[in-house]
């Protein structure tokens, strides 16, 4: 076992209601002693360069255990000086300036998820007046790596382009848009999904021209060669407040609930003492599970995923399918049909910046 990521959600309660949030709120805080159980154990199988993820809920409701298990990690680390980079999802509205102190002397990467101008809608109302100034105090902080993160609901779908300029216009140098999937998109939303997205092309196109730079994540070009595969359990793994394992805060997400079930079986690691115990025996079983989530096991309506002329463009997180209501391998058709229109619209881009230069 070789862990490349370890997040801890170390709350399942939040002080936001946002519309499409598909989380259950639970007055549930992951304990101390449970943190310590954990390094104590999982410390040794992280690689030398890896990531700690901080999420929730709300984080920043349990920021006591977040300062705790830093503490508890700094001080594990003397010996090993492995190169750990601390992460952290919230939706800002718990920071403050020793939070952001704190963060800059630990160099957090902070993904702050933030819906521009549809902040008051869809998230919170009268947040919006909060989180642009803190976005500009947040920048002013060397170490602090700042990115946002902004959902788009198909019944908001005509604001998008303007939404994230008016984010880039912030000077925020990264953002990533992401569809809402817990709510169909019919033929309507994805037409006007492609004419935002033209939108945004045309946009981040004149940026790069002027700046040569690209906040846009979702248009740069990937990383990743050949086919996506989740590389949840494979490299990551996830401790939830009840102190079990899973491969991912996602799938956790998904099938806690309800522990008799076949998904449960499948994709839980079991509670930390007894993965202590039987890690061996343990990890591969449940691994095994977790290699089938892979694009090129996947279908859309009745093809298999391996007869897409996209396959090594398209990512779709197993999850996303789960929470817009079908199965973890099947991918409804208005996802396959986002992803071709956003394939199209990266191309598009990068043909321009190519012939230009």
């Amino acid at each position: 076992m070789h862990l490349y990521s370890l997040t801890l959600f170390v709350t399942e309660d939040c002080n936001f209601n946002c519309t499409y949030c598909y989380q259950k709120k639970r007055k549930s805080y992951i304990k101390t002693s449970t943190i310590e159980k954990a390094f104590d154990f999982l410390f040794s199988f992280l690689t030398n360069k890896c990531f700690i993820n901080f999420y929730g809920g709300e984080p920043l409701l349990a920021f006591e255990q977040i300062g705790y298990a830093v503490d508890l990690i700094q001080n594990k680390n003397k010996k090993e000086k492995k190169q750990i980079q601390y992460t952290i999802t919230t939706n800002g509205s718990l920071l403050n300036d020793n939070v952001l102190e704190f963060f800059n002397q630990h160099q957090f990467s902070l993904l702050l998820s933030f819906d521009g101008t549809l902040q008051d809608i869809t998230r919170k109302k009268g947040s919006f007046q909060y989180i642009v100034p803190l976005i500009e105090k947040i920048l002013k902080y060397p170490s602090i790596d700042l990115e946002v993160n902004s959902i788009i609901t198909p019944a908001k779908i005509g604001y998008l382009a303007n939404s994230i300029q008016f984010v880039v216009e912030l000077g925020v140098p990264s953002i990533i848009f992401t569809p809402c999937r817990i709510s169909s998109w019919d033929h309507k939303s994805l037409i006007r999904w492609e004419e935002e997205l033209r939108t945004l092309r045309a946009f981040i196109s004149t940026y790069y021209k002027r700046n040569r730079e690209i906040p846009l994540a979702n248009f740069r070009r990937n990383r990743r060669k050949g086919i996506f595969s989740c590389y949840a359990g494979k490299d990551r793994m996830t401790l939830m407040p009840d102190g079990k394992l899973w491969g991912c805060y996602l799938i956790a997400d998904c099938f806690k609930e309800n522990e008799e079930s076949r998904e449960h079986a499948k994709y839980c690691f079991g509670n930390l003492d007894e993965f202590i115990k039987n890690q061996k025996r343990i990890y591969p079983e449940i691994l095994s599970n977790y290699s089938e989530l892979s694009m090129d096991h996947f279908y859309s309506r009745d093809n298999l995923c391996t007869q897409c002329d996209e396959l090594n463009e398209c990512v779709v997180c197993p999850m996303s399918n789960i929470l817009s209501g079908s199965d973890i391998k099947t991918v409804p058709p208005w996802i396959c049909e986002q992803n071709k229109i956003l394939i199209k619209e990266k191309r598009l881009f990068w043909k321009e910046i190519e012939e230009e230069e």
